[in-house]
């Protein structure tokens, strides 16, 4: 099944159908607690015992098939919170060097869909912007000496610079925080993209990935390379489905095999795409960088890092990694020096003297290293407009989106 060009459809099934099951099962788990726990109320000594030792032995079984998901879910329902927005409105208010972050697609523009990202690559055109109540918020933010505010991004340079790149005091990265662009100076009318040290020859990775590329570029009509200065991608998006999703298995095996052992790369795979990156590139280089050079002198006391998908939550790590290494902060470790971050972010609403806040914020529920989450990206634009001090009762998204109401 594995090696059939049907063979991701038999596993999406495959999964549902477990899904089904897991469903199945908790819903009767649900009917017998509401059962036996009827039965207690009648039935003492022995028989109440036996009763409730039947209720652990049969969810015990049922919870055999993915207990550890199950497990991973509950703890997560615990230690994820809803942000405050008041909690950080107060916090932001309090300090005095703050330090915010921002992925750009799901969570300042609401999400664009693979298909139409890939498209509107090969089109050359140029992507969605913030609502015009957005763009004001942060450039009322970046006006302000007391901060410091990067929208790291996993698009083009040219994509994101055409979007919120005329924000002065803004700092850009792309490429998932490959390459960088600090914040324009005085006088200075073009930025200045610099490129981290990933520790991979670039131009020896191309050598060799570009003549295979090219090989199944010719094979796979519709197909086309798309080069970023630290990524190789393969795009099969515009081809037929399963013709398309053989040559790129393929692919990615031919490639390992040419690649891995000589360079340190690693294999991106997503809807219509393969991509070739160092495995040392992740959006937390931006974090670490832009923390460790902001927090001279003045010590950094706010942080807000916000993102919706997986390539954000190297960001989340990394902030709680920078809070790690603050000697003036208590981190209230245990005796093997692990930290916990809900612990590390302080208390907002009762704050020790000169501490530190910091907010990591996943767009959407979901599976984070983040300690608090919002729904969607018109929270992100309502908490960015309260903080930018805009006041505006609408949010005018993308012309393909309806007016959007900021909560109170």
């Amino acid at each position: 099944v594995s090696n059939s060009p049907s063979g991701l459809w038999t596993k999406n099934v495959m999964r549902d159908l477990r899904d089904v099951t897991l469903a199945t099962q908790a819903e009767m788990l649900q009917k017998m607690k509401k059962s036996i726990t009827r039965i207690d109320g009648s039935i003492k000594g022995k028989k109440g015992h036996s009763s409730r030792t039947s209720l652990s032995k049969a969810q015990a079984k049922m919870e055999g098939v993915g207990s550890s998901q199950a497990k991973l879910s509950r703890e997560i329902e615990m230690a994820f919170a809803p942000l405050d927005t008041l909690a950080v409105l107060s916090a932001y208010n309090n300090a005095s060097n703050r330090v915010i972050f921002m992925d750009f697609n799901g969570t300042l523009v609401l999400k664009e869909p693979t298909g139409k990202y890939l498209k509107r690559e090969m089109l050359g055109t140029v992507g969605n912007k913030p609502p015009t109540e957005v763009i004001e918020a942060l450039k009322n933010l970046c006006a302000d000496k007391r901060n410091t505010v990067y929208v790291v991004s996993g698009d083009t340079q040219r994509s994101i610079e055409d979007a919120v790149g005329h924000i002065k005091g803004l700092g850009l990265a792309s490429g998932q925080g490959g390459t960088i662009a600090h914040p324009l100076k005085s006088g200075e009318t073009s930025r200045s993209w610099k490129t981290f040290d990933l520790g991979v020859d670039w131009d020896a990775v191309k050598r060799i990935a570009l003549p295979v590329l090219s090989k199944y570029t010719a094979r796979t009509n519709g197909s086309f390379v798309k080069l970023t200065p630290t990524s190789i991608g393969w795009s099969y998006y515009s081809c037929d489905p399963e013709w398309g999703s053989m040559q790129a298995s393929h692919l990615v095996v031919e490639l390992k095999q040419t690649l891995l052992g000589a360079f340190d790369v690693r294999f991106v795979t997503l809807k219509g795409v393969v991509e070739i990156v160092p495995r040392k590139l992740n959006k937390g280089l931006v974090v670490t960088n832009v923390l460790k050079s902001t927090n001279q002198g003045n010590p950094v006391d706010f942080v807000l890092c916000v993102g919706d998908d997986i390539s954000d939550e190297k960001m989340f790590t990394s902030v709680f990694s920078f809070i790690a290494q603050k000697s003036e902060i208590d981190f209230h470790s245990d005796n093997y020096g692990n930290i916990d971050k809900k612990s590390a972010e302080m208390d907002v609403e009762n704050p020790p003297s000169s501490s530190m806040h910091a907010f990591t914020v996943a767009v959407g529920k979901k599976t984070s290293h983040a300690s608090y989450f919002v729904d969607s990206a018109s929270d992100v634009a309502s908490l960015l407009v309260h903080m930018g001090g805009i006041k505006s009762r609408t949010m005018s998204w993308d012309d393909n989106c309806h007016d959007i109401a900021i909560f109170d």
